[in-house]
């Protein structure tokens, strides 16, 4: 069910994105792309702290009771060549950035599992903004992976990231 609602707004997404592909910039500065995995689940009422940003649209969208950081990873992408995200469960996300339009990003999203594409679209993003994508079931929980891009100078190169290493870490906090 959720993997439906996630496809559904993907394909609107896509559909919405699919006539300005022509007038796409490229800007000289780079692209930031940050990919946040969550685990998501009902065993317990845990939601980790650097997942607070989000703690708003997690609570609207998904049945869970906790939510846990399990690995987070950002970088400087180059316009249109292809960057690979690897996931947990032997999965991996490949990403595109096609360009930008006004304060919008666009993404070429594939989330592979093996040889087997799960999801492939075109995301608009607004500058700064995040997509979740959710579905794949593992360890025990559903993973939802936050994807956020935004423009920013090329100085930067592969920046470092903590993510918690368990649900019962000194880093998260239980659910008021």
């Amino acid at each position: 069910m959720i993997v439906r609602a996630v496809l559904l707004v993907a394909s609107c997404l896509m559909m919405a994105g699919a006539g300005v592909a022509e007038t796409l910039g490229t800007p000289e500065e780079g692209i930031e792309v940050r990919i946040d995995t969550v685990l998501a689940g009902n065993s317990d009422k845990v939601f980790d702290p650097a997942l607070r940003p989000l703690k708003q649209p997690f609570r609207g969208l998904f049945p869970f009771s906790s939510y846990r950081l399990v690995q987070a990873e950002r970088r400087m992408a180059t316009w249109r060549r292809e960057e690979q995200f690897m996931l947990p469960g032997q999965r991996y996300l490949l990403i595109i950035p096609r360009g930008v339009q006004g304060d919008r990003v666009s993404l070429s999203l594939m989330l592979m599992q093996g040889s087997r594409p799960l999801v492939n679209t075109v995301l608009s993003l607004k500058n700064n903004g995040t997509f979740l994508v959710a579905g794949p079931r593992y360890d025990g929980g559903v993973l939802i992976f936050a994807i956020t891009a935004r423009t920013r100078p090329a100085a930067a190169q592969n920046l470092p990231l903590r993510a918690s290493t368990n649900a019962g870490a000194a880093a998260a906090a239980p659910q008021p």
